[in-house]
């Protein structure tokens, strides 16, 4: 019997771990994670799939910013990571190399203190709306649950520097 009961308690631990406090807004959550740069019209919200939240913005205002985006809250490290991974596999995803990286996978990134922070990765874009989604950069924010998938148009070969040094710093503001 106390077997059991430890059990029944990890699990609703686990699963009370998992969700968002009484009370919290996941779409709101999400809105105050977005990387500035965004006007007010810019973000609308997006199916979410199996994530919390989900936006869709167009046309960042920063340097480097991107033409599109979309964003997720999710609310375990399980489903950000397999979501980051299934971006990474989508059909209108080409990988490419990061700005000083040696090869094309997902990088991890570290935070100022040396401890784990995320994943990111670039790619090339393709499909329909080829032209807003060329240059692309896929991150996470382990800590938030956050996925930022940002994407530019451009014409060349060589990989926009500007948009990942743009992603590059809001890696560096969270």
């Amino acid at each position: 019997m106390l077997r059991g009961s430890c059990i029944a308690a990890a699990i609703t631990m686990a699963v009370v771990g998992a969700v968002p406090p009484a009370g919290a807004d996941p779409s709101s959550d999400l809105m105050g994670m977005l990387p500035s740069g965004y006007g007010s019209d810019s973000c609308e919200p997006a199916d979410p799939g199996r994530a919390l939240a989900a936006a869709t913005c167009r046309d960042n205002s920063l340097p480097g910013g991107p033409t599109f985006a979309t964003y997720w809250l999710f609310g375990d490290d399980t489903a950000l990571r397999d979501a980051f991974a299934a971006h990474l596999e989508r059909p209108d995803w080409v990988p490419a190399t990061c700005p000083g990286r040696e090869s094309a996978e997902a990088a991890p990134v570290l935070g100022a203190d040396g401890s784990p922070y995320g994943l990111i990765a670039c790619g090339r874009g393709t499909g329909t709306d080829w032209q807003l989604r060329d240059g692309a950069v896929a991150w996470t924010h382990d800590a938030d649950g956050f996925l930022g998938v940002a994407y530019v148009g451009y014409q060349g070969q060589a990989f926009p520097v500007a948009l990942f040094e743009w992603a590059a710093a809001q890696l560096r503001t969270r």
